[in-house]
């Protein structure tokens, strides 16, 4: 390029010469004076040096050609469509099977157990239950006395939360009354069982007697498997009809005072009663014995 820039300024400083050569030898009737006029000054231009073009730049004439590079405005570029994953919002399935709608129970723990989704997990309110991979679930929980709503939900790994409910009763069993080691049993009297092929009787033996720790027996007949009860305010006992309808027990008096007489009640759990008479006469003697 300093090359190009040197030749055109020393092409411009000769055509200047020569103009005003050519203007010096001319005349008004066109011929040119054997002596040519003096012209002014010359006055010499020395060329520019330009510095060196940096390193990797094209001189003019080693330009590239341009490309003319069209642009259709009228079109929009088209974007390709992202193919998207599909979206799990589909609720895990679950059911309970066990207990059924309704039950009840007398005990407080129960065992739920049921079918899910597989991968899911199953609570029952904040406490999680015990899942294996087919998706079987199950939890123990301790029921209210009374009807329960039981919300057993299932949670898959999208977030999706499915549930079944079912009502169970939990019916508290009646606490068993024991008697006191100082009361006999007793048994309750069905209000409207009558004797059937069977008939109550009571027997004293004695009625009196006369040993020191004084005592009698008594026996008779009842329906077989119940119970026969004796009591006076110086002891008693209990006897169990055979399975042949006879009973017999020996009942001590101990406490009883010499010449009381007393009372003694015979019964049965069917209302039936019989009362005896029996007094410790002391002394070592007595009747019969």
């Amino acid at each position: 390029m300093r090359r190009w820039i040197s030749l055109l300024i020393s092409t411009a400083v000769i055509a200047l010469a020569g103009t005003a050569f050519a203007l010096a030898g001319s005349s008004d009737d066109g011929k040119v004076d054997a002596e040519p006029v003096a012209a002014e000054e010359k006055k010499v231009v020395e060329p520019i040096e330009f510095e060196p073009l940096p390193k990797g730049m094209l001189e003019p004439d080693e330009l590239p050609e341009k490309k003319e590079v069209r642009v259709e405005a009228d079109k929009e570029p088209v974007e390709e469509p992202v193919e998207k994953e599909p979206v799990d919002d589909t609720p895990p399935e679950i059911e309970i099977l066990h207990p059924e709608d309704g039950q009840v129970f007398e005990k407080r723990e129960v065992v739920f157990e049921g079918r899910t989704e597989p991968g899911a997990k199953v609570y029952a309110g904040k406490y999680e239950a015990d899942v294996n991979e087919e998706g079987d679930w199950r939890i123990v929980l301790i029921l209210q006395k009374g009807e329960n709503k039981v919300t057993i939900k299932a949670k898959d790994e999208a977030g999706n939360v499915g549930s079944d409910t079912v009502n169970v009763i939990y019916k508290a069993p009646k606490p068993k009354v024991e008697p006191p080691k100082d009361e006999k049993p007793k048994e309750e009297k069905p209000k409207d069982e009558k004797p059937a092929e069977w008939e109550f009787s009571a027997k004293q033996l004695y009625g009196e007697c006369g040993e020191e720790t004084p005592y009698d027996v008594f026996w008779g007949t009842g329906k077989p498997g119940s119970l026969i009860f004796i009591e006076s305010k110086y002891g008693g006992g209990v006897a169990e009809i055979g399975e042949h309808g006879e009973w017999e027990i020996k009942v001590i008096f101990e406490g009883a005072p010499v010449d009381e007489v007393f009372a003694v009640y015979v019964t049965d759990k069917f209302g039936h009663k019989k009362v005896f008479e029996f007094v410790h006469t002391g002394g070592g003697e007595g009747k019969d014995h």
